[in-house]
């Protein structure tokens, strides 16, 4: 009869059997802690031996006593392919270990991006909200007129984003601020140079992987100066979203006349409004300006934070502040002629405005701003009937506002204005 110790599938022999019994001993395996008798006469002798066999489903780690140190042998390490390499990093990424790695490293570099921006409360809190659990947008359009801050907000979600330097040099950072609405002339003068180049560069960076960090950011400004065309070739890199790489659009409306419909439904709006001047006067006078300065570029602003930080160091805009305020008094009680020559002079600044195409304050809606401050100045100054006169003159004045923003002649607001003042002394 065969001994039973050398069939297949032996049964499990106790540590105190090893020594018992006579003739030759079976050679033994031990495996997870229990000792099984294998077969002999392999060419062994008959000789005793224990051989440690590897544990099922586990793999030895490098330096394990009974596996040799394969990542001290290789030059490069145990992962030296770059697969491998690949698949560590994206399992320390999604562990939890990782994520909070990361949210140290954001923290540590990056208190709050958003802190020295002025209103915008709930847009801002999206925002954080999204950051922190990174479920972020492939793509983003901010919505408001000029100098609310939309740029400034777009450029601190992108240094949220990208904290391992400063945006000015990180390589993985596109901005796009410069180009500006092309003419039928200025296309001819250059041929050579189409302008959708600005567009075909953004695609060759967003094909790019990350240099750096984990994602690229790119930031066009003011979309709707690009032709239809032109919003046409963003609008392919839109339809391709990347869970590695971020777009950030601005504009001043969502008028399908200045931005595509398509491009608009491909990307998560943000709406800036705009910041009341407690906010704007707070934000100033943590930058060391002046009380009063601070104070009266906050009322000029008219809710534009970004326009009272561009300003905040041009004593020429207080100089034309009192100037047009001057203009305003000398209409109380003088003649018809002198109301409809302060309109005409004001029309005339409005169309050398709109011929510069520079960047300076609209001179009509300047003039409108601070002709409302000295109303609300009397208004709040006064008593009885008199503070009645100058609250409907101030209601008035945000009337032509309306009427400007409804392209009524320019002109013909302004004089219907000024002669409603010249009533009221």
């Amino acid at each position: 009869m065969a001994d039973p110790g050398h069939r297949r599938g032996a049964r499990r022999l106790l540590p105190g059997e090893l020594c018992a019994g006579s003739g030759p001993e079976p050679r033994v395996h031990v495996r997870e802690r229990s000792v099984r008798a294998a077969r002999a006469g392999r060419g062994d002798g008959g000789r005793t031996h224990l051989r440690r066999g590897r544990p099922h489903g586990r793999r030895r780690a490098p330096g394990d006593p009974h596996q040799p140190d394969r990542a001290a042998a290789h030059p490069r390490g145990l992962a030296a392919g770059p697969r491998a390499a690949a698949r560590a990093r994206a399992r320390n990424e999604s562990s939890p270990q990782g994520r909070r790695a990361r949210q140290a490293l954001k923290s540590s570099l990056v208190a709050d991006p958003f802190s020295g921006i002025a209103g915008h409360s709930r847009a801002l809190d999206q925002l954080r909200s999204q950051v922190d659990s990174e479920r972020l947008a492939h793509a983003y359009l901010f919505v408001g007129e000029a100098g609310l801050g939309k740029a400034t907000t777009a450029r601190a979600l992108a240094a949220a984003l990208l904290p391992e330097a400063a945006l000015h040099r990180h390589p993985d950072y596109w901005e796009d601020d410069r180009i500006k609405a092309l003419s039928i002339n200025e296309i001819r003068l250059l041929p050579d140079k189409p302008p959708e180049f600005h567009e075909l560069s953004l695609q060759a960076f967003l094909n790019l992987k990350p240099a750096v960090g984990t994602r690229r950011v790119a930031l066009v400004t003011n979309v709707g100066r690009l032709r239809d065309q032109d919003q046409g070739v963003l609008l392919k890199t839109l339809e391709e979203p990347h869970p590695r790489r971020v777009i950030i659009l601005t504009s001043p409306s969502l008028n399908p006349f200045v931005v595509l419909p398509t491009v608009v439904s491909r990307c998560q709006r943000l709406f800036f409004h705009p910041v009341p001047a407690p906010e704007i006067e707070r934000l100033l006078l943590n930058l060391d300006v002046e009380p009063g300065r601070a104070h009266l570029l906050a009322e000029l602003a008219r809710g534009r934070p970004g326009w009272a930080l561009r300003v905040a160091g041009d004593e020429g805009v207080i100089e034309l502040h009192e100037e047009w305020t001057r203009r305003l008094e000398e209409v109380f009680g003088a003649p018809a002629d002198v109301p409809l020559r302060v309109a005409a002079e004001l029309d005339g600044s409005q169309m050398a405005w709109r011929r510069s195409e520079g960047e300076v304050e609209d001179p009509a809606l300047f003039a409108i701003a601070s002709w409302q401050i000295e109303l609300r100045r009397r208004m709040l100054s006064s008593r009885g009937p008199e503070q009645g006169r100058w609250a409907r003159l101030l209601e008035l004045s945000y009337d032509t506002l309306g009427y400007l923003e409804q392209n009524v002649s320019p002109r013909l607001a302004f004089e219907t204005f000024l002669l409603e003042c010249r009533k009221a002394s």
